[in-house]
């Protein structure tokens, strides 16, 4: 598994690019102290060897001071800055380490991994550009078995992921939320102890790799931001406008600023992939999922591909009407103009997304086009347990024709489901009150071949480990062809 270190600062390797890397640095605990001199040691790990051994030629050491910032800004016990590390080589491995001066000498505290992006795919007979996927995190029962699963596929040089998408619901903010109003600081403080225990588990995620997140309802209230229908959660939301908007403010600097999600993000791996991770709950009202700019980025984004494009949502596309309950996107007009807009365009979407706890792939040609649809789902990576539990899926494969609701005029094409995720249910297991769906992740495998983009999907347990290999055991049934996306 790697040497393992727990000082309690986090670090999280956040959007990468071909010579760059976004790093969050700081500490979402009350109890950790602000270093007052400290430095970053950036290392390349060019060879198999300096990989395993976690260890590189040094390339530079930045110094730094006492120069943090609030995540939140009526806290003043948590702490955190944003730095951008440039100048790196293409489809390079680097570790960089965090270190602190104590007592005259420096002490290294953590440890950070990640790979720049290469200038295109790399051919069939590479290592494929490997994109891990995940979403629904709930710590109470997860004990660090996701990080693990997943720190054991990274520290293998063939199924390495690059980067990762997490697609909503990293935290489930609203689970717990009082019968009380509470103050403005002690929403923020509310919010930042949730942030604190899920950033724990996932630490070992966050520091491999590219991260990209997006969020989900979970990150606010449950169906945000609408807030009908029965659930002891929102009972004080619904009673009292300025706590919800208390609760709204602090949940949105989670968001934002710990998460540093944005509304619409790009971009491209050489000529041959485009990629857009659109949240679309943050912007989210009675009028749309997104406001008009953003929507129109994401637009132009569908007219404008000259390659695949994969787009990154935090809930399916291939799904009907939502709800008071829970909305979907197709409760929105902007749903049927990106349908319309993947229509009229020139290349298949591949869409990533999570949300409903259960793991599904499935494929459909989009109204009168050639273009094709393959949805990704994957969730969740830590089942909702004891009461909450009862929100736990199977499968949903009931859906035959796509779209499922009426969008102007463009003719329904047939579904075909071709992989899912397996359940579990045990009766003496009295932590899962229903059915649910393993408890997993995927990797998406891309290479370039005679001018094609090759995509190959792999799901994998988040709690059940191969003791032979030391992987994580790859999900029963779980098997698809690769698919060619033009």
């Amino acid at each position: 598994m790697g040497k393992r270190t727990t000082s309690g600062y986090t670090i999280v390797v956040h959007e990468v690019t071909t010579t760059s890397v976004k790093l969050w640095i700081g500490a979402l605990s009350p109890s950790m102290g602000k270093p007052k001199n400290w430095q970053l040691v950036i290392r390349k790990a060019d060879t198999i060897k300096k990989r395993k051994e976690e260890a590189g030629d040094v390339i530079t050491t930045q110094n730094y001071g006492d120069e943090w910032e609030r995540p939140f800004d009526k806290l003043n016990k948590r702490f955190y800055t944003i730095k951008t590390i440039q100048n790196l080589e293409p489809d390079t491995h680097y570790i960089i380490e965090f270190k602190v001066r104590s007592e005259l000498k420096w002490k290294m505290l953590e440890k950070i991994f990640f790979t720049t992006f290469p200038e295109q795919l790399p051919d069939k007979n590479k290592k494929p550009f490997t994109v891990g996927i995940g979403s629904c995190f709930y710590t109470e029962h997860d004990g660090g078995d996701a990080g693990q699963a997943y720190e054991a596929l990274f520290n293998n040089e063939k199924l390495r992921p690059d980067i990762k998408f997490l697609m909503g619901d990293q935290v489930y903010a609203d689970i717990g939320l009082g019968w009380y109003p509470l103050d403005e600081s002690d929403c923020q403080d509310r919010i930042a102890d949730h942030y604190a225990d899920s950033w724990k588990y996932l630490r070992s995620i966050f520091r491999r790799g590219g991260t990209w997140m997006i969020s989900d309802d979970h990150e606010y209230w449950n169906n945000f931001p609408f807030y009908e229908g029965f659930n002891p959660y929102l009972i004080t939301l619904k009673l009292n406008d300025s706590f919800r908007k208390r609760w709204h403010n602090a949940a949105q600097i989670g968001v934002s600023v710990v998460q540093q999600v944005q509304p619409i993000r790009t971009f491209d791996i050489g000529n041959d992939i485009s990629f857009c991770v659109a949240d679309l709950r943050m912007e989210r009202s009675k009028a749309g999922f997104l406001l008009e700019k953003s929507q129109d980025q994401l637009i132009d984004w569908i007219d404008n591909l000259s390659t695949p494009g994969v787009l990154v949502i935090p809930q399916p596309l291939i799904a009907g009407y939502g709800d008071e309950k829970d909305k979907n996107l197709p409760d929105w007009d902007q749903y049927k103009d990106i349908l319309l807009s993947i229509e009229k365009g020139k290349h298949d979407i591949v869409v990533l997304t999570g949300d409903v706890h259960y793991g599904r792939v499935s494929q459909v040609l989009v109204g009168n086009s050639e273009n094709k649809l393959t949805e990704i789902i994957t969730s969740p990576m830590s089942n909702l347990s004891e009461i909450n539990g009862i929100a736990a899926s199977k499968p949903d494969l009931s859906a035959e024709n796509f779209p499922l609701v009426p969008v102007n005029g463009m003719v329904k094409n047939n579904i075909d489901h071709i992989a899912k995720v397996t359940t579990e249910s045990k009766w003496w297991d009295l932590r899962y009150p229903v059915e649910r769906t393993h408890e997993h992740f995927m990797t998406v495998e891309f290479n370039r071949v005679d001018n094609k983009v090759n995509m190959k999907v792999n799901a994998w347990h988040a709690r059940e480990m191969d003791k032979r290999s030391g992987l994580p055991k790859k999900i029963k049934g779980f098997k698809l062809a690769p698919i060619v996306l033009t």
